[in-house]
């Protein structure tokens, strides 16, 4: 009787064809791939592959890729279309270079500094893979937090603060009855704070934990629910507080999706890689 054959991973397909995760949605979209299975995991499901099939599609990658090219010219015009092509692998060796750059610059680093300022940075670039469209890839964020806020907390590098937002209101009858008097969805009610005692209130629904890491000239920031996190810390454990303003990673509120030049430089297989590495020495 055959063995079944293990499936594989968006990342493991990258890895495989040389591709981003949008080209191989797009492999899925066409036809090309057809997903063969789902791993279910808190924040989503990981899509799953035949390896069979992405070995047939490595022989058939370069008439695929050069269909898409011959798309797209068509659709920008020949000249344009080579400009961003050639663009977007300039950036690519860019930031390949800067991944360069920042990790010889962790050398005089203590080991455990150097650690946890390369595993914030590959999970960096895990939040925009997340945002992307890669939700289950919020499990392992949660991991590495977690990892952080049990071995790390005592490190100068290190600041966990807990951010407290507004009240969660769930509008009683009444209050329901005057939103809709008034023109107003419920969460419109609920935000402007006018429920009455009868609503029901949680005041740390809307709580998350920040965890700022800071070294030299580096600077990495993340945020995990109160509800997720708090059984991380001990009832002992004291820290600091703030209210919550605007939180942004680069100028995007909460992050952003990972762009295409970053996907090919930093490939979703190498940054998982990492962090399971990290999370097997922690």
């Amino acid at each position: 009787m055959r063995k079944q054959e293990r499936l594989l991973t968006t990342a493991e397909v990258c890895s495989t064809l040389g591709v981003t995760p949008a080209k191989v949605r797009l492999l899925t979209d066409e036809g090309y791939l057809e997903i063969q299975g789902k791993q279910k995991l808190k924040h989503g499901d990981v899509n799953l592959y035949s390896p069979e099939q992405v070995e047939s599609l490595t022989r058939e990658m370069p008439r695929i890729l050069a269909n898409w090219a011959t798309r797209e010219n068509a659709r920008f015009g020949a000249a344009r279309s080579g400009r961003i092509r050639a663009f977007e692998s300039a950036n690519a060796w860019e930031v390949r270079k800067d991944r360069e750059r920042f990790l010889a610059s962790l050398n005089p680093a203590p080991e455990k500094t150097a650690d946890l300022l390369r595993v914030s940075y590959y999970l960096y670039h895990l939040n925009h893979y997340a945002k992307a469209g890669q939700k289950y890839l919020y499990d392992l964020k949660e991991k590495v937090l977690k990892s952080m806020a049990q071995n790390f907390i005592e490190e100068p590098e290190l600041e966990i603060v807990k951010v407290e937002g507004l009240q969660q209101i769930n509008l009683c009858q009444n209050c329901r009855a005057k939103a809709r008097s008034m023109g107003l969805s419920y969460a419109e009610m609920a935000r402007s704070g006018e429920g009455c005692p009868r609503c029901a209130r949680n005041n740390s629904y809307y709580d998350l934990f920040e965890f700022n890491i800071a070294w030299g000239e580096h600077r990495f920031s993340f945020h995990t629910p109160f509800s997720v996190a708090r059984k991380w810390f001990s009832q002992n454990r004291q820290l600091p507080r703030r209210n919550r303003g605007h939180q942004q990673e680069q100028g995007l509120t909460f992050g952003r999706p990972i762009t295409e030049r970053e996907a090919r430089a930093l490939p979703m297989d190498e940054v998982l890689k990492q962090l399971d590495f990290f999370l097997e020495k922690y």
